[in-house]
């Protein structure tokens, strides 16, 4: 009795039960540090093809204290900034923020290429720590 961790024919990871035959996927993660600037956007991975997102959050530990705005978004590279959450103000709030679904969160055929993009207005931050993270599956 035992489990095994097999790949699955589409890339993914699953999980096996022997005892009860059930497989399972296992669910992974990409997360990243923002970084501040005016407005600046980064490539933080990429998502298999065929991945189902489960979650996405942002970890605001230090507000960010630019003048005006201060968002974060998640998004595809070649496609909007905002293509799999809108912008989160964290500038206002410390916490934890779960991200609603979006169209953008169905599996796709392909790999996706996942962008950050932080923008701020006003006056330039010189303080404020995010983290954002997705969490997802490969079918």
């Amino acid at each position: 009795m035992g489990k095994n961790v097999v790949q699955t024919a589409t890339g993914g990871v699953a999980v096996i039960d022997d005892a009860a035959s059930s497989v399972g996927s296992m669910v992974m993660a990409l997360t990243w540090n923002v970084a501040r600037g005016a407005t600046n956007t980064v490539t933080v991975g990429a998502l298999p093809a065929n991945a189902r997102i489960i979650a996405i959050w942002v970890e605001n530990t230090v507000v960010h204290n630019a003048a005006t705005t201060a968002t974060v978004s998640v998004g595809l590279s070649g496609g909007t900034a905002t293509y799999f959450t809108a912008a989160q103000d964290i500038k206002t709030a410390i916490g934890n923020f779960s991200q609603a679904a979006t169209v953008g969160w169905t599996p796709a055929t392909t790999v996706q290429t996942v962008t950050c993009t932080y923008t701020e207005t006003g006056t330039a931050s010189t303080t404020g720590t995010a983290t954002v993270g997705v969490l997802y599956a490969v079918l």
